[in-house]
């Protein structure tokens, strides 16, 4: 048994996850790119999207395969998050959108911090989510995973992002409570729910066309500049127990693993895209890149039928978060934010009413 947990330690770190790496202090994320050259790189993740610099685009629709079959599954704990595998000879697969090929499901994992409030690793509007799920997915054409990860495109990573809500997620219920058997670093257990890989995947649908994409990095050590993001609009709810599961695992340094995210990482002018697609009339595009004839670039893994739209981008994205429950709310963060984690969003924290000023104006004045 120890063998085959060894092995499979081997396995499912491979060249997608170095394992010499923290999120904490010498070997923490300012220090990565002292072993691990990529990560100083042009276009890691991952990023903040501020929707005034948004590209409005319209790709051809995502088309998922494979997800409606049952699939045996296993999790392991790898001392930084857990990681989910498919054991079945047909994995998911994805194709369409702003990619060039069919990418068969690789891997699934999960980032989150240490307080309710913060843990995903993107940001929208600067704003924070309390956690992220990746799906990672290699280029079929490539043969292997292993050779896929050689080549600029040859990842695709689907991010879904999670807000706390009071109420548990269903979806996550059989999941969290088979966590405990993971609890350390190196162990792994086979799901008793072969429904939850397509379950867990298909918590977009059928919104899974409102979307945006950008060319990015694995967000942990190596950080190969590999991958093609596409990040889901739609937030969905985890509840407070639901997410402190997670924070139970061990972490490969001997402690519990209470946030494992990347900080934000410069734009360096990519460009980011969200998709439109051709039957949606949210956004009235008027005129940002009539002039330029720019469309998607072509080394973002995009088809020839993808053209961005000829349009000013204005915010009208929102984070509502989805909920199995109706008219439910959701709870606000319980801890404050860990700003100094991220990059500085240059605002200050001090907000100064008007009236506030001339009344203590006056009063100095009356005072003298």
């Amino acid at each position: 048994m120890t063998v085959l947990i060894f092995t499979l330690g081997l396995l499912w770190s491979s060249s997608l996850v170095a394992g010499n790496f923290s999120y904490d202090g010498e070997l923490g994320p300012d220090h990565w790119g002292e072993q691990y050259p990529a990560c100083l790189g042009k276009t890691q993740a991952p990023i903040n999207i501020v929707l005034k610099d948004v590209v409005d685009a319209s790709y051809p629709p995502l088309e998922f395969s494979n997800l409606e079959n049952p699939h045996k599954t296993n999790i392991m704990n790898n001392g930084h998050t857990v990681m989910i595998r498919n054991l079945g000879p047909d994995a998911p697969a994805v194709s369409g959108g702003p990619l060039n090929d069919t990418y068969n499901f690789l891997q699934m994992h999960f980032h989150w911090g240490q307080y309710d409030g913060i843990g995903a690793e993107t940001r929208i509007e600067n704003q924070t989510f309390s956690l992220e799920m990746h799906a990672v997915l290699w280029k079929k054409g490539y043969g292997t995973s292993d050779e896929a990860m050689n080549h600029e495109d040859g990842l695709t990573v689907l991010a879904y992002l999670f807000q706390v809500t009071d109420e548990p997620n269903p979806v996550f219920e059989s999941m969290v409570s088979q966590l405990p058997e993971v609890a350390g670093v190196g162990t792994n257990t086979t799901f008793n729910d072969n429904n939850l890989l397509n379950r867990l995947l298909g918590q977009v649908l059928p919104t899974e066309q409102t979307y945006f994409t950008y060319k990015g990095s694995l967000t942990t050590p190596p950080c190969s500049e590999i991958v093609q993001f596409i990040n889901f609009g739609k937030v969905q709810s985890i509840s407070h127990d639901q997410l402190q599961a997670f924070r139970s695992l061990r972490s490969i340094d001997g402690g519990n693993i209470t946030h494992n995210y990347r900080p934000l990482q410069p734009i360096n002018g990519r460009g980011v895209y969200r998709n439109v697609p051709a039957e949606d009339t949210f956004s009235k595009p008027t005129n940002k890149l009539e002039n330029s004839g720019t469309s998607a670039p072509s080394d973002a893994g995009t088809s020839e039928a993808t053209t961005a739209v000829k349009g000013t981008v204005t915010p009208s994205w929102k984070p509502e978060v989805t909920t199995n429950k109706p008219n439910m709310e959701v709870t606000p963060s319980l801890k404050p934010r860990d700003d100094s984690y991220y990059e500085h969003s240059g605002q200050s924290t001090w907000t100064v009413s008007p009236l506030a000023v001339i009344a203590g104006v006056v009063a100095l004045l009356t005072y003298h």
